[in-house]
């Protein structure tokens, strides 16, 4: 039997705190294109977390 390990709540609190940073970083760029990058980084990087 395979069973999956899901987050602790306290991975799960760290890794929204760094979801909520990454937001804050590309919410500070100064221009369209520089936030865009960094939110593209960011939904890939989740997109990849959910595929495992």
């Amino acid at each position: 039997m395979i069973t999956e390990m899901g987050m602790t709540d306290l991975q799960f609190k760290s890794w929204l705190k760094q979801i909520i940073r990454g937001l804050e970083s590309a919410k500070e760029e100064d221009t369209k294109e520089e936030t865009d990058k960094k939110l593209d980084e960011m939904l890939n990087d989740l997109k990849e977390d959910l595929q495992g």
